[in-house]
This record gives structure tokens, C-alpha cells and sequence, in this order.
């Protein structure tokens, strides 16, 4: 079971950084990282604003290159007419999966739920959430890669294994 607290800290991260609401701000005294809020850090914690803890050093997200394979077909046949050939956007006005923009709300230190999460949730729009989690991690995989993430350990398709990655190239 995915802890609720979780699984609402990375939606708000998601919702915040989608619409550009926010920014995230190191509290370094306190060893977390939090939402500008203008609370406190640990009164953020307290509201369940944590991003990311400290303790464990966060991994690099990866992925290994049999996901990205599976992911182009899957990609290809389900999300390219959106978001197009080369991922920077298609006939039928999806976002650009790749660039500026995208590495602004994705990459930076985020955690790697936040990305698998909005893909899980979210598309296709017309069915969202209607493939497996490792067919999402397989899709995920093979936009990191486009995005120059490179290849190494499995990229995880559960929410708390994916909360200890960070993505970043």
C-alpha cells in the first residue's frame, strides 16, 4: 500500500510546479526540502509538504535500456500522434515531452514519482491510467532517455522505490 502522505506530497508537487505557483526552497537547518510556503519547515512537514528528506542520499533516476525499447513501441503506437516522433509535441497539441520546459517542471531534484505519477494518472487522456505500472515505467523510461537520462538500474514502477530517486541529468 502507498502511503497517503506520499502519494499528496508528490501530487502537490506536481499540481504546484505545473502551474508554476511555487518554488522549491532547500531548508537545509532542517534537512528537508520544502514548498515556499512561508511556513517553517517543520511546520511545512507537519502539513505534509515534504518533497524529499534527508537521510538517505537520493539516486539519480535510471532506467535500463530494455525499458526504453519497450517504452518506443508503446510510445509509438500510443502517444506519438500527441506529443509527436520526436516528443516535442505533435498534430494534436500534446505537451512537448522534451526541453526546457519539460526539464523545468520534471527535472532539478524532483522526486521521480512526480514525473510516474502524472503519467499514471493522467494519460492517456482519453483512458488515464489505463496501462500496467510497469508499462508506465517502461514509457517513462524511454522519455528520460530522450531527455539524456542514461541507462543503468531498473527504473521501479512503485510510488514509495520511485520517492527515493531524483531526476536529474
Amino acid at each position: 500500500m502507498i502511503p497517503t502522505i506520499r502519494r499528496a506530497a508528490a501530487y502537490l508537487t506536481l499540481a504546484v510546479t505545473l502551474v508554476g505557483a511555487a518554488s522549491i526552497s532547500s531548508a537545509s537547518a532542517a534537512g528537508v526540502e520544502t514548498l515556499s510556503t512561508g511556513a517553517a519547515p517543520a511546520a511545512a512537514a507537519q502539513n505534509g509538504i515534504v518533497v524529499a528528506q534527508a537521510g538517505a542520499p537520493a539516486r539519480r533516476v535510471s532506467f535500463t535500456a530494455e525499458q526504453a525499447d519497450r517504452g518506443a513501441k508503446n510510445y509509438k503506437r500510443d502517444c506519438e500522434e500527441c506529443h509527436g516522433k520526436d516528443l516535442r509535441g505533435g498534430m494534436n497539441g500534446g505537451a512537448p515531452l522534451r526541453g526546457l520546459a519539460f526539464e523545468g517542471k520534471y527535472f532539478g531534484g524532483l522526486p521521480a514519482s512526480v514525473l510516474f505519477g502524472y503519467m499514471s494518472s493522467a494519460m492517456p487522456p482519453n483512458s488515464p491510467g489505463r496501462y500496467s505500472p510497469d508499462t508506465y515505467a517502461d514509457l517513462m523510461a524511454y522519455v528520460l532517455k530522450w531527455n539524456g537520462i542514461q541507462p543503468g538500474a531498473p527504473l521501479p514502477s512503485d510510488f514509495d522505490k520511485l520517492d527515493e530517486l531524483v531526476v536529474e541529468k
